[in-house]
């Protein structure tokens, strides 16, 4: 088998044809097996082994090779076969198969009644298997007390929530579309929800010694440091009140922009590979800068023989309390605005130094400058790209902010409440709403003022009346100031000679705002600069940044716990199935890090998501044979492994070929 490029008389370009030579009566001949026109576009060097691959698999064999090109080639030429090609030669090889092969079982069957069935995902179900042996789970959960049915079920749920993150009671329905009865040996048909909620309670009761020894065997497998740790908390939310769950509160600070679900706060303490070392679970009002404590006590028992390690948090952290806290520790952390304001002079004139090493075409230019003061290192770094972010968001905050407030100074001259406080509230609101710009802004709200001072000779009796009617209800507040405006010149229009002996005053309601210029410069010239502190001198500038820098692996953790594991909006409504329910989310990680961890070593940037999506199309199947005879044959087994689904288990070290196959007859 071998590529032929062949001239037409139509085309320019020479056309790619796939060549068999067969042997016939009158001597040997080539035969074309598929024409791939001029789509798959195959360079010279590769083309035997393509081919070569090409054979192999439609044999039902599979060959390795290192370039994965060839893999991909020879996929999509198959596929060209099965649908339009001519081959004939593995029927021709089984025949001349030698001694060995001719015990293989034969039989004869109706081609045209061939079917499948019970198509179940394998990929995912294959890969999270493995990692979840690779990671030792059932040798931790032994220790942990739990018997081989609880093992099971907690695989089960921690799979689950890798792949699909449905609730406990939906696993039973979930268990129906993948092949976990194939790969785990069970039988899940006698599986009720009860199950899952039990082993939930299970893993929760074990937290604290499963995450030590998870992290224990991940540091082991990985090679992990553990001399920097990374904290930051996150909140996830509910659905429904969660009354009989004491953790679950309104807080103010909902991340989600979901105020109208109760919360609850989640802590993760990660190392500098993105692999959790501990979490922690707290009520929803916690402030982020009391959270700290909990943690600390939990670490300082484990490393009381070993120096301890550097956190690394940002300003959300920060406090005079927590910094006091860490005193015997070593820290990196954010600074607060305050102090950023002392270094006004050196941001504006300090002699700064780029970071080396980043791709300037992909990432924005950081310049430092590293400054002692009271004892401790202070870096000042300037971002070109968090300056032209935070303008961004300044020039839109204030957009909106100047829109607001050109409502509010039209809804004072339309509202018969001219009750200053109530205005003050609403500008208190907006304040709150755009504190980010509103704290460089003044505002002025002048009320509105009516009266009206009669002649001493008398006046028109109608238009007296009227004008004290007018008079009583600005006192009681049922008019508004265009109203007052709209009566008084129709009161003019009909009664001009009386209404020009008239004393009135109507002065109009007025909200006036501007920027203190000198609070805005200040602003300007902070923008895109940030403040980082630090108890080690033993760091240089780029060093500090970029250790700091590290923090971003906590957000990409919280991102992977929220998008792709499950760990929001949560039904539960008991505390510790709340709990429960987040602590699988974390062992999801576990498993879900490795993954990508493992592949990130090899150069691979690719998601779980991503992986999970190329992987989905490997299943398992019942192929049904109808026997001449009667009796139908029924072959249970995985598919045959495409060339991208080769390449993933290669690069995660996922064995596939040895799984189980299993065959019935039914007469």
């Amino acid at each position: 088998m071998f590529f032929k490029e062949t001239e037409t008389e139509k085309g320019k370009t020479p056309v790619l044809q796939l060549i068999e030579s067969v042997r016939t009566s009158k001597g040997p001949r080539q035969k074309i097996i598929v024409s791939l026109g001029t789509d798959i576009k195959i360079p010279k060097k590769l083309r035997k082994q393509v081919a070569h691959c090409v054979k192999e698999l439609l044999l039902g064999q599979l060959v390795l090779f290192e370039n994965d090109q060839v893999s991909l080639y020879a996929d999509q030429i198959v596929k060209r076969i099965q649908t339009e090609g001519k081959w004939q030669k593995a029927y021709d090889k089984l025949k001349e198969a030698d001694n060995s092969q001719q015990e293989r079982e034969t039989a004869e069957v109706y081609i045209n009644e061939v079917q499948h069935s019970y198509s179940r995902e394998l990929g995912s179900i294959l890969i999270g298997h493995q990692y979840w042996n690779l990671l030792k789970f059932p040798q931790l959960l032994t220790t942990c007390g739990f018997n081989n049915s609880q093992i099971v079920a907690s695989e089960i749920s921690v799979l689950n929530r890798l792949i699909s993150q449905d609730s406990e009671h939906a696993i039973i329905s979930w268990l129906k579309t993948v092949a976990i009865d194939e790969i785990l040996n069970v039988d899940s048909s006698k599986y009720g929800d009860d199950r899952f909620y039990r082993v939930s309670d299970l893993l929760l009761k074990n937290q604290s010694q499963i995450e030590i020894s998870l992290y224990e065997q991940e540091a082991d497998l990985f090679n992990l440091e553990d001399s920097v740790f990374l904290y930051d908390l996150t909140n996830t939310y509910f659905e429904g009140q969660c009354e009989r769950n004491p953790k679950a509160e309104y807080g103010g600070h909902q991340k989600e922009k979901r105020d109208d679900c109760p919360q609850v706060v989640v802590a993760l303490m990660i190392d500098t590979n993105g692999f959790i070392r501990r979490h922690r679970m707290f009520n929803g009002k916690l402030k982020d800068v009391k959270s700290l404590s909990y943690i600390l006590k939990e670490l300082e028992a484990e490393f009381q023989d070993r120096e301890l390690p550097t956190f690394i948090f940002d300003r959300g952290i920060v406090s005079e309390d927590n910094l006091e806290l860490l005193k015997n520790y070593k820290y990196i952390v954010a600074s607060r605005t305050n102090e950023e304001m002392e270094f006004v002079e050196e941001f504006e004139h300090g002699k700064f130094e780029t970071i080396s090493g980043r791709d300037d075409e992909k990432k924005s230019q950081v310049k430092v400058l590293l400054k002692e003061h009271n004892g401790l290192q202070y870096l000042l770094c300037k971002s070109e790209g968090r300056k032209k972010k935070e303008a961004a968001m300044r020039n839109s905050q204030e957009k909106k902010l100047e829109e607001e407030l050109n409502n509010l100074a039209t809804q004072v001259k339309k509202t018969r409440d001219r009750d200053v406080s109530e205005v003050e509230r609403k500008l208190g609101r907006l304040k709150e709403r755009y504190s980010h710009v509103a704290k460089y802004y003044w505002f002025k709200y002048e009320p509105c003022e009516f009266s009206v001072k009669f002649p001493e000779e008398p006046l028109d009796p109608r238009l007296q009346k009227s004008l004290e009617l007018l008079l009583k209800k600005f006192a009681e507040d049922s008019i508004s100031y265009n109203q007052l405006q709209t009566n008084l010149k129709s009161r003019n229009d009909k009664y001009p000679a009386e209404y020009a002996k008239l004393e009135i005053k109507l002065t109009e309601p007025v909200l006036r705002w501007g920027t203190i210029d000198e609070k805005a410069s200040q602003e300007l010239q902070l923008e895109g600069n940030y403040l980082i502190k630090t108890n080690r001198k033993d760091l240089k500038a780029d060093e500090i940044w970029n250790i700091y820098m590290m923090l971003t692996r906590v957000e990409k953790a919280f991102r992977d716990l929220k998008t792709d594991l499950g760990l929001r909006p949560n039904y539960h409504q008991l505390e510790d199935r709340v709990d429960g329910h987040i602590f699988i989310s974390i062992l999801a990680y576990h498993l879900m890090h490795s993954i990508e961890y493992v592949l990130h070593q090899q150069g691979i940037s690719s998601s779980w998501a991503t992986i999970k999506r190329l992987v989905s199309t490997h299943t398992y199947a019942t192929i049904q044979l109808p026997v001449v005879g009667k009796s139908t044959i029924n072959v249970r087994k995985p598919g045959i492994v495409e060339g991208i689904h080769e390449k993933i288990y290669r690069k995660l070290g996922v064995e596939y070929r040895d799984l189980p196959i299993s065959k019935t007859t039914a007469k």
